[in-house]
């Protein structure tokens, strides 16, 4: 295994805090396409004379809208009715997760995850004649993204239709969607590179990859726990996957002792790439 000491380039991340703004395709892209955010961030100065990432620990406190998810989505999971849960589908050219975790007298609390945003939403609900739910919820209204949700919730066919009406139609356009309940569960098998999450990887599972490769392999842990990619291109290809499903916008906490390993080793070899190329592979 090459031993490496390497630097990381620090560069900034665009928190756009929108869904609506994510919604609206999100078109900034982050100045290395092969890296994630959350994964970028994760990489931290170890106790031994050698550099080492901690993908679980570094970046500081954790993201407090993660905090707030963590919080609610169980109500939304084990909550005894069939209004309640996440509901996942196609939103623009990005895929939305709107969670709903409470609905109690005509009145709805819940959020969106989009895009690598997290929205707040709130509004009122009311009981159709056809036996469907009809839902007018708002984002806060202090970003210039932030719109309405106006939809139908089909509780028989888990399905929620709808469009979102931007507040500031300058910059914004309007949406309509359809999205069907899902519920989420971390599932080691899946992808592309499920070895990376299964066991600890070796020289001999990463030293013949492509650059890209290799970040495709790292980027799928995150993928797996739910990550919302903001990186365009990392967010395109895994919501093309029919197992994945954008649950949040922090998952540190949530990588398993081997994952946080392997990040570690999959980054040593990307680094090396990057300044040994013309040795390095094939």
């Amino acid at each position: 295994m090459y031993k490496l000491n390497f630097l990381f380039l620090l560069f900034a991340s665009l928190f756009i805090n929108s869904c609506g703004n994510g919604q609206a395709e999100n078109e900034t892209e982050e100045t290395t396409e092969e890296i994630s955010e959350e994964a970028t961030e994760n990489v931290v100065e170890g106790e031994s004379n050698s550099n080492v990432m901690n993908p679980r620990t570094f970046g500081g406190e954790k993201n407090e809208n993660q905090n707030f998810i963590d919080n609610m989505l169980p109500a939304a999971d084990k909550a005894n009715s069939d209004m309640l849960g996440c509901y996942v589908g196609d939103f623009g050219k990005n895929m939305i997760n709107i969670t709903l975790y409470k609905a109690e007298n005509g009145k709805a609390e819940g959020y969106s995850v989009c895009a690598g945003n997290f929205r707040k939403i709130k509004g009122t609900y009311e009981k159709a004649p056809d036996g469907h739910y009809e839902f007018l919820m708002e984002e806060p209204g202090d970003d210039k993204y932030d719109g309405t949700f106006d939809f139908t919730l089909n509780t028989a066919d888990n399905l929620i239709t709808g469009s979102w009406i931007p507040f500031k139609k300058e910059g914004n356009s309007s949406k309509n969607y359809s999205l069907k309940k899902r519920k989420y569960k971390y599932d080691p098998t899946v992808g592309k590179y499920p070895q990376a999450s299964q066991r600890e990887l070796t020289d001999e599972d990463v030293n013949n990859l492509l650059e890209e490769e290799l970040a495709e392999m790292r980027n799928e842990i995150y993928a797996r726990h739910g990550y919302s990619f903001k990186n365009k291109d990392w967010r395109y290809h895994f919501e093309d996957k029919d197992w994945y499903m954008p649950m949040g916008v922090d998952i540190r906490d949530k990588l398993t002792d081997v994952e946080a390993i392997n990040i570690e080793l999959i980054y040593e070899y990307e680094s090396y790439f990057e300044e040994y190329y013309d040795d390095y592979g094939r």
